[in-house]
């Protein structure tokens, strides 16, 4: 039996939320970055675009991840106020502790010096932070004196040690220990406090909040020693989301929603850089970290800005998804991906390298994406419009179709549309859309490489099956039964079988020469859960199947009766939504979890 291997991921983007910071970790190194989206954390390495370590073991959605100092273990926390720690130098990460902090979501973490203990704070009821031991769990020390939830918090990192933290009640306060008891709280701030951070002697810590302000202190008693503004005497004209020490601590670059980053000298207190990201929403700035290796915000979209803080420019952008991917199509030329996700963006991702830019298309969840030999790409949306953007400009021919579209399919330059109510036919021809009312609802559809049969799939658990005339009409010649809704088909290349998948496991591929009869002698039900995709490889021989149940499976037609080549957990926690071909032996695969991942899967 062959066995299969991964080859590459394209990680999602941090999941980001208007109007909240997103915290970012990082290695000891500096080399890697991380950060959550759903239930995941994942650590990407900054050299390259193709790889990423996906921890998954969070039963709820992911808030924060830090590692320790040592860079042997990850704390990370989630919504209900869990913070599970874990191995970083296994690939199974081995878990060491899960600790409930308190009932509300974790909105930082931080570690000592020494990774002996860890910090962690959030939205509590009976308490917002908390401070323990590593190897015992056990307290070591109370995080209390103030008074709403608690957003960020720091470890001073030399002896004698220190705990700041900031809240939503405005104040910052600081904590002396171990065992950490409070002190005092300073009110520099007139709205909500986002980060506080100490540089890396632990000589000074910073604070920046809501109001635009950001306040410098004494890193052993907290007592004010300056502010860093600019001369409207703030530092940015909105929210700063976030602040961090460059690795010497000369200088501190700030995260706002006023859409850029600043850098600033520390000793001067003047503004050196303006970085402004955009102008538009989506470019608001919600976090940053400055590892020993690179300068990183977050936008509001989710962007990853790799910003030169010497020169003051963004010197790449890593784009993406942090959404559910909800289809994927090949290029023509076979050497990009195109997917799309529920919010309407496109990514078109370089296969070899991982290089990725995102488009707006539609405003609604896309349900179809093909592209054309001629590199016209066909995109269907929620927006209930099919789209055809040429390949030499942005401005798409838009073709309003007559109820919600569930599934394209595309053959040479005839695009099939199912809809809930119709199924609409667009040829390059005519140039125009055929409208065709069905009885039944629509799921799926495929359409044969020679244009000649159509095939839908549909909730009635029925899958019809059309030839296709010249003027766009359809005419049925075939009805094939399943016992559960069609959920997807699919026309082999060689346009000799058709297969269907469905609601209740099975999938089934079909002889098109001799009436649609059954083309395997076993049944094929190895998905524990609905499927949700099936594609044929480009030599006609094999398929492969997503589904509910994470994991990709593929079924060879040249050996039916041997067991299918199953990627169990290819895609943990999450639903796999579409799989594709590349070629004979790979295999990629997008799931619910923003992921795309390259098999390869030998013969």
């Amino acid at each position: 039996m062959s066995e299969f291997s991964l080859t590459a991921v394209f990680p999602s983007l941090p999941r980001t939320q208007r109007g909240s910071a997103v915290v970012l970790g990082t290695t000891p190194c500096g080399q890697k970055l991380q950060y959550c989206n759903g239930n995941s954390v994942y650590t990407i390495p900054l050299d390259t675009l193709n790889t990423a370590d996906i921890y998954t073991e969070h039963a709820h959605q992911t808030t924060v991840a830090k590692t320790s100092p040592t860079g042997f273990y990850c704390a990370s926390g989630d919504i209900q106020g869990n913070v599970r720690i874990w191995d970083t130098t296994q690939s199974t990460h081995i878990l060491k502790h899960t600790i409930p902090v308190f009932s509300g979501p974790v909105k930082d973490i931080a570690w000592d010096a020494e990774s002996k203990r860890i910090a962690a704070v959030g939205e509590g009821k009976e308490r917002f932070g908390h401070v323990f031991l590593l190897d015992t769990t056990t307290s070591n020390g109370s995080l209390t004196g103030q008074s709403r939830t608690m957003n960020s918090v720091d470890f001073k990192p030399t002896r004698p040690f220190r705990i700041v933290s900031g809240s939503d009640d405005n104040s910052v306060a600081i904590f002396e220990g171990p065992p950490f008891k409070f002190k005092s709280t300073f009110h520099e701030h007139s709205k909500f406090v986002q980060s506080t951070r100490y540089n890396s002697d632990g000589s000074l810590f910073a604070s920046c909040g809501s109001d635009g302000k950001v306040i410098l202190y004494n890193g052993v008693d907290g007592e004010k020693v300056g502010v860093l503004e600019d001369v409207k005497g703030v530092a940015h004209s909105g929210t700063i989301f976030g602040l961090s020490w460059s690795p010497d601590g000369a200088r501190i670059a700030t995260a706002s929603a006023d859409k850029s980053v600043k850098i600033w000298d520390v000793s001067s207190r003047k503004l050196e850089k303006t970085i402004v990201i955009g102008a538009k929403i989506e470019d608001q700035q919600l976090g940053i970290i400055w590892t020993k290796k690179a300068l990183i915000s977050v936008s509001a979209n989710g962007f990853l800005n790799i910003l030169n803080p010497d020169e003051g420019v963004v010197e790449d952008t890593r784009q993406g998804h942090n959404k559910g991917i909800t289809a994927m199509a090949k290029s023509s030329d076979g050497h990009r991906i195109f997917s799309s996700d529920a919010e309407g963006h496109i990514t078109s991702w370089e296969i070899s390298s991982g290089q990725s830019s995102r488009s707006s298309p539609h405003s609604t969840m896309i349900t179809g994406i093909k592209q054309a030999a001629n590199g016209d790409l066909f995109t269907v949306s929620w927006d209930d419009n099919l789209k055809i953007t040429p390949a030499s400009s942005d401005s798409p021919k838009i073709f309003s179709l007559p109820s919600q579209p569930c599934s394209l399919a595309l053959a040479d330059d005839v695009a099939i549309v199912a809809c809930y109510k119709h199924v609409a036919v667009w040829s390059g021809a005519s140039g125009a859309l055929k409208e065709n009312p069905i009885e039944f609802h629509s799921n799926c559809v495929a359409i044969s490489a020679d244009k000649k049969i159509v095939a839908v799939g549909g909730k009635d658990a029925k899958v019809h099956v059309y030839n296709l005339n010249g003027d766009g009409a359809l005419e049925q010649i075939k009805v094939i039964e399943h016992a559960a809704e069609i959920t997807s088909v699919a026309f082999s290349d060689n346009g000799e079988f058709l297969v269907a998948t469905d609601l209740g496991r099975k999938v089934i591929p079909y002889s098109v020469g001799s009436d649609f009869s059954v083309a395997s002698p076993n049944s094929w039900t190895f998905h524990t859960a609905k499927v949700t995709s099936v594609a044929w490889s480009p030599d006609n021989t094999r398929l492969a199947t997503g589904s509910l149940d994470n994991s990709v499976i593929v079924w060879d037609m040249t050996k039916p009766a041997e067991h299918p080549v199953i990627i169990k957990g290819a895609h943990p926690m999450s639903s796999v939504n579409a799989v594709i071909w590349l070629d004979e032996k790979t295999v990629v695969s997008a799931g619910q979890d923003s992921n795309i991942k390259i098999w390869n899967v030998p013969v």
